[in-house]
């Protein structure tokens, strides 16, 4: 099933090309007394020895007044088939003086058509405060 993960990016279909991603979401490390929420799709798929990793970028929501952005890479795949994830652990972007780690694990694969896809793609900044 990893493989068609691979095969299967980009083929079109009725709906426009197919993709596989993963979700990631949860809350920064708490830093000055406050943390950030994130989420975003992985992105790029990036085979490795017969398994996988997948790029990923996002902006966290806003907190004390500002926000991070984050880039990086998921560790290699845990599992095969639809059901396999990956840990990921990386640092924000400086903000305001300091950085937070954003760590967790994504979520089994979802399939996004292009109609779909394009919903759950587009960035929406959120003012939140989390305490």
């Amino acid at each position: 099933m990893v493989q068609m993960a691979k095969t299967r990016q980009g083929r079109q279909g009725s709906g426009g090309p197919v993709q596989f991603k993963h979700r990631m979401e949860g809350l920064t490390s708490r830093v000055e007394g406050h943390q950030h929420a994130f989420g975003n799709l992985t992105d790029l798929f990036i085979p490795e020895d017969g398994r996988h990793r997948h790029n990923f970028r996002g902006i966290t929501t806003t907190a004390d007044g500002h926000r991070h952005t984050y880039s990086g890479q998921t560790g290699l795949n845990i599992g095969r088939g639809p059901n396999h994830f990956h840990r990921f652990r990386i640092q924000t972007n400086i903000t305001e003086g300091h950085r937070h780690i954003i760590s967790g694990r994504t979520t089994g694969l979802i399939r996004l058509g292009t109609r779909v896809g394009h919903r759950l793609i587009i960035e929406k900044v959120v003012r939140q405060r989390v305490k």
